[in-house]
């Protein structure tokens, strides 16, 4: 992000008047996903096991007070952003190959697998013996958790990462075509939709309760919507640059990651309590025992109280994104680096790693989707004739250990060459 000026290679200084977000294309960088052994999901704690996905085409079963690999499960591409879920010893996951699978959770066999015309990146949801969850081939799918026959599927007019809710006899899922859809979870008939001014793309499960549904889009807004009537109850702007998880309700208060490193604690009227800034993508939080854990693209795992306040972090050599799992006092997280740790959360040491195979995945620039527009204003004449320039965002090299940085570089046609890096002040609007 950037600030309110720029200092240059020489005695000319530019003030930045105002800047503009726009929006180049969709949002598809999880389709653009490489081979490697970066963890893509989040840590799913079951029955004395930790089970989770990676881009090196495998479902993981570990034990977590070991860190020794109970088995393994091959697709033929990446896992990434469906968090399994484990229902009456199965564990079921979808695939970039097309694929829902369904896995013994003990044994890590082949119950069962189902094949969509796309990719497969969104959650699972197991419900009364029916798994429901979305493609990239634009439809929701429910399926019969014992057999793996269709039920039903419905269509609509975009990719679908979305992990779906149900309250009551409603099914709740999002998609790209900037739609949540209401859907009734025995026929697949549409009740509702609600349109958003951006993709729909959530890793983790929505945040409902007493008959309200909370979830974020691309359009950088949090909204609060009743499921009855699918009608609007408040909506509060978080960020720049998209959100692409799902809030996480505790207690009263929803915690709202978004894309520009900041981390949202909001009361489920709508206002901000407090916010907690990191300096890149911060991730989906796990809140337990009067703490909140989570991860950030800038390498951290973040330990804070209810009020925001830090109380430690540990530092990793990638991304660490995605929700840990918290077994007694020991949190087990997934990092970029290809590297699952196990911290005890009381002296912060390292109780053990596991080390998935290959390097760390390929992975686009972070707001591809996204181009800046800087207008250097300050008056009358720069009104009438001032210049624009263009931020593109751009993706370093692996770094020590494989790791990925996003940075930004300042384009313009001028021989001034921008010196240093900035970042901007928050926008949000509460």
């Amino acid at each position: 992000m950037l600030g309110s000026g720029f200092d240059f290679d020489s005695d000319f200084s530019l003030e930045l008047g105002e800047y503009n977000i726009a929006r180049v294309k969709k949002f598809e960088r999880v389709w653009k996903m490489g081979t490697g052994g970066s963890l893509t999901t989040s840590m799913v704690p079951n029955g004395g096991a930790v089970f989770f996905g990676c881009a090196d085409h495998h479902l993981y079963s570990v034990d977590p007070a070991t860190g020794k690999m109970n088995w393994k499960f091959r697709t033929e591409d990446v896992i990434a952003e469906g968090d399994p879920a484990i229902s009456e010893g199965v564990v079921y996951a979808g695939s970039h190959d097309r694929n829902m699978y369904a896995v013994g959770a003990s044994d890590g066999k082949l119950r069962w697998k189902f094949a969509t015309a796309d990719k497969v990146s969104s959650g699972p949801l197991v419900h009364e013996g029916v798994v429901y969850f979305g493609s990239k081939d634009r439809n929701v799918y429910a399926l019969d958790a014992h057999k793996g026959t269709l039920l039903w599927k419905f269509e609509t007019s975009d990719d679908i990462i979305s992990h779906p809710v149900i309250w009551k006899d409603l099914l709740l899922i999002g998609s790209y075509d900037r739609n949540l859809y209401c859907l009734e979870k025995g026929t697949g008939r549409m009740a509702w939709k609600f349109c958003t001014q951006g993709e729909i793309h959530n890793a983790n499960q929505f945040a409902a309760r007493d008959g309200v549904i909370y979830f974020s889009s691309f359009d950088d807004y949090l909204r609060a919507v009743d499921i009855e009537s699918g009608a609007l109850l408040w909506k509060a702007r978080l960020g720049q640059y998209g959100c692409t998880a799902a809030p996480v309700l505790s207690g009263n208060t929803l915690y709202a990651s978004s894309r520009n490193g900041i981390l949202y604690a909001v009361s489920k009227e709508g206002r901000l309590l407090w916010k907690f800034v990191t300096i890149d993508n911060i991730g989906i939080p796990l809140v337990r025992d009067g703490r909140i854990f989570v991860g950030s693209c800038d390498y951290a795992m973040y330990c804070l109280d209810l009020t925001g306040k830090k109380l430690w972090d540990f530092r990793t050599s990638g991304y660490a994104w995605w929700e840990p799992a918290l077994i007694g006092t020991k949190l087990v997280f997934g990092s970029w680096d290809c590297l699952v740790r196990c911290i005890d959360i009381t002296t912060k040491d390292l109780v053990w790693k596991f080390r998935t195979s290959g390097g760390p995945s390929y992975l686009p620039p972070a707001n591809e989707a996204f181009q800046l527009e800087l207008k250097v204003g300050g008056g009358e004449a720069e009104e009438k004739g001032g210049k624009s320039y263009q931020v593109n965002f751009a993706e370093e090299g692996a770094g020590e250990g494989g790791a990925y940085k996003s940075r930004m570089t300042y384009q313009t046609s001028t021989r001034y060459r921008e010196k240093g890096k900035y970042q901007s002040s928050d926008d949000e609007e509460f």
